[in-house]
């Protein structure tokens, strides 16, 4: 068993390979059989307890060592206060766990449903596809490198998006990832076809869908990456030098609306008119500025954006509601106020959420404002199914530095973006941001750790898509429907 062990771990941590920044899709196509054959040797002939262990170890084995290396990058967070530092390796080992424990439900799955190939296929890419729901809702939801994030690879295969959003496409990518073990032992090209079907069927509906952009040539959005270490932020000792280098950028191109990023400006504006004043009057096109800032209300900090127009006015506020749990706010704070573990929320005092998700009215139209992470989450990005024209993802990854954690993080907002048809306008501080057309596909970017502007028309939004509509209910129905057909199937041995 032991040894079986090392090789599903391995399997894990080479499995990141298939996430950005590396993208190397087909090694799903390796990864998952060997995986299957792996799991099938030993549990085939055990009874439901001792499969369940055995399932637990090897493929509790492959994820945990899929997370380990997957979430690394959240390390580098902690190098910003040493006092934190033997706190690092406990999220580092720990967090892996936790998502472990998190997704380890579905490991009944292929407790019971292993039965014939075709049904410990299909179980496999359930066991996988719910551990992944579990661990994105599951305590707030950590919704990050799902294996159909590996269809970044393509602009033609990230479109299907557009209909199963990302838990359905990582349940047919799995599924199509086992047809190789339809030619191993006995051979079944039937189910092969069918399963290997499924990568060109994905393509080919992406090539279809992609059209050319439609932009909207009277009305622009222009992207500031001011690219302020993270060092720099927490020891800057002139905070108007942050504001000014932020209002040159702003003065690259003529928008009607400019965009910061999270925490742009190190001051509270509510309480500061004279900055907002000193903003507005130094820039030079005549724009709404939506800026990344910190606000205080009912003796309550809260992660904010703030939309403000030529009146020099607030004009609008999206209160931050999905926060980071113990990075943002300190989950259950009575029953460990008194442990070393509060000292990691921001400014030691933590944040409050938003009361609700909702949209603010711009002069270019309706925005859904996502601030840092609450772009992982579809789910969340349109909740009351409104007519969003853009969606606008502000994030400070700077905190992460030159690691893997802010491509992948771009990643999602790409998957939003198609998912509901709708262009999206990143304003990261260090990166990546990026402009971002209705089919997830990049118009213009600034690269990680560089300095810059971009600036694009407003691109038309796509025709209402099918995710947009029903979210991830076709995932749930399609999950049903296979549970139906082990069920039907279950008696038919053909694992040879």
């Amino acid at each position: 068993m032991f040894k079986f062990f090392l090789v599903t771990s391995l399997l894990g941590a080479i499995a990141n390979l298939v996430q950005a920044p590396w993208n190397f899709f087909f090694l799903i196509f390796l990864i998952f059989p060997i995986l299957h054959i792996i799991l099938d040797k030993i549990i085939r002939n055990q009874k439901y307890r001792k499969r369940f262990i055995s399932i637990f170890i090897l493929l509790g084995g492959f994820l945990y060592f899929y997370f380990l290396f997957g979430f690394s990058w959240i390390i580098y967070a902690f190098e910003y206060k040493p006092e934190l530092s033997s706190f690092k390796y406990i999220t580092l080992f720990g967090l892996p766990f936790l998502m472990l424990i998190f997704a380890s439900p579905s490991f009944i799955i292929p407790t019971i449903f292993w039965d014939t190939k075709f049904i410990k296929t299909i179980s496999l890419a359930a066991c996988i596809s719910i551990g992944e729901f579990l661990r994105g809702n599951i305590f707030t939801g950590f919704s990050w490198n799902n294996f159909s994030h590996a269809l970044a690879a393509h602009d033609n295969f990230m479109q299907i998006f557009s209909i199963t959003g990302q838990y359905l496409a990582t349940f047919l990518l799995i599924l199509c990832a086992q047809f190789v073990l339809f030619f191993w032992k006995k051979i079944d090209y039937f189910k092969a076809l069918i399963l290997l079907s499924i990568l060109p069927i994905i393509f080919f509906y992406g090539s279809a869908r992609i059209k050319e952009n439609i932009f909207i040539n009277n009305r622009v959005i222009s992207v500031i990456q001011p690219n302020v270490l993270q060092s720099d932020k927490i020891d800057s000792s002139d905070r108007y030098e942050d504001v000014k280098n932020l209002i040159d950028l702003s003065n690259n191109h003529e928008a009607d609306l400019i965009i910061w990023p999270e925490s742009s400006v190190p001051l509270l504006l509510q309480y500061n008119p004279e900055v907002i004043q000193f903003i507005i009057d130094n820039i030079s096109s005549k724009s709404e500025i939506l800026i990344g800032n910190v606000t205080f209300q009912n003796e309550k900090f809260r992660n904010s954006a703030l939309l403000i127009d030529q009146s020099k006015e607030i004009k609008a506020v999206y209160d931050k509601t999905h926060l980071v749990p113990f990075g943002e706010y300190m989950p259950f704070k009575n029953l460990l106020s008194k442990l070393p573990f509060l000292k990691i929320v921001t400014g030691d005092i933590g944040f409050e959420s938003g009361e609700e998700v909702k949209t603010i009215s711009t002069i270019l139209g309706t925005a859904r404002i996502a601030i840092c992470y609450e772009i992982i989450f579809p789910e969340e990005i349109n909740p009351n199914k409104e007519d969003l024209d853009f969606i606008v993802n502000i994030t400070n990854d700077a905190w992460f530095g030159n690691s893997s954690g802010p491509y992948q993080h771009f990643i999602s907002s790409r998957f939003r973006a198609i998912e509901q048809g709708t262009p999206v306008f990143r304003s990261a501080n260090t990166g990546i941001s990026a402009i971002i057309d209705p089919y997830g596909r990049v118009i213009d970017l600034v690269e990680l750790e560089s300095k810059g502007s971009i600036v694009s028309p407003l691109a038309k939004k796509t025709n209402e898509t099918f995710y947009s509509k029903v979210g991830d209910f076709l995932f749930f129905s399609v999950l049903v429907l296979t549970l139906i057909i082990m069920v039907l199937l279950k008696k038919k041995k053909n694992y040879g």
